[in-house]
């Protein structure tokens, strides 16, 4: 069976009304052998949901039984444990804005975090954030993907939930960004903001741009980035009107001399 665990962190919240993700799920170790286990699903899209647990879990097999409302899970055992927990938060009725993580047994350093009801916004002048679209969070997946080094990321459509599986460092760069991309500064900000990786001498900045930026305009900036400042961990998000970069020192500030002398 699986026990939650509430554990509170010091990790702001995506939503204005929370402070804390609301909850992880620690199993007890169930061992490395292998393990096959039919788990109930009660989402409304079963097909995205094998998707799901195809780019999160580590699996030999899964197969669907529409019949059944269940997917048969098999691999190893904490590996089926894991997509058992996923199935479960996809499974929900609604999305959990607080956010869930799953701590895999035997690896403190192995954690799938879910988030639903994500908001975005272009800077505040434009409007108030509001909750992510799916195109929105295919972006977030693909920003996640690239600046982050997650390549296991993936968005459930029907509830609209983003998960991916990462590093602790990885997910606290993260939660980081995402709390940026929801509480978006002025449209007269043109100083990157910044966050220091665990890695020495790694940065990565956020470069946002007027709402009135075409996307477009940021697709071109993008590659003009990758071009003169060399650098290939760089991605825009449109929703935001912002350009994600990430590297050394010396290559982000390369990248923001590139974006400065774009914005005239």
């Amino acid at each position: 069976m699986t026990s939650k665990v509430a554990l509170f962190l010091a990790l702001p919240a995506l939503t204005w009304s929370q402070s804390v993700l609301a909850s992880w799920t620690r199993n007890s170790d169930p061992g490395s052998g292998m393990s096959a286990r039919e788990i109930a699903f009660s989402g409304s899209d079963m097909r995205d949901a094998v998707a799901a647990v195809h780019a999160i879990v580590k699996t030999q097999k899964i197969s669907p039984d529409q019949a059944n409302q269940s997917i048969t899970v098999e691999g190893n055992a904490r590996e089926v444990a894991l997509a058992e927990w996923l199935l479960g938060e996809l499974g929900a009725p609604q999305a959990n804005p607080n956010g869930r993580g799953f701590i895999m047994p035997q690896d403190s350093d192995d954690v799938t975090l879910a988030i639903g009801s994500i908001q975005v916004g272009m800077p505040i002048s434009a409007g108030p954030p509001h909750v992510a679209t799916l195109q929105d969070l295919k972006d977030l997946a693909n920003a996640i993907h690239v600046v982050a080094d997650i390549p296991r990321t993936t968005v459930y459509a029907p509830t609209g939930v983003l998960v991916w599986r990462g590093k602790v460092w990885q997910n606290d760069f993260v939660l980081w960004l995402l709390r940026q991309l929801a509480t978006p500064p002025s449209v007269n900000w043109t100083a990157p903001i910044s966050h220091q990786l665990e890695q020495a001498s790694r940065s990565v900045r956020v470069f946002y741009f007027a709402a009135e930026t075409s996307v477009q305009d940021l697709g071109e900036i993008v590659s003009t980035v990758r071009q003169k400042a060399r650098l290939q961990r760089v991605v825009a998000l449109d929703a935001e009107r912002a350009i994600v970069v990430r590297g050394t020192d010396i290559e982000a500030a390369a990248a923001g001399q590139v974006i400065t002398a774009a914005r005239h």
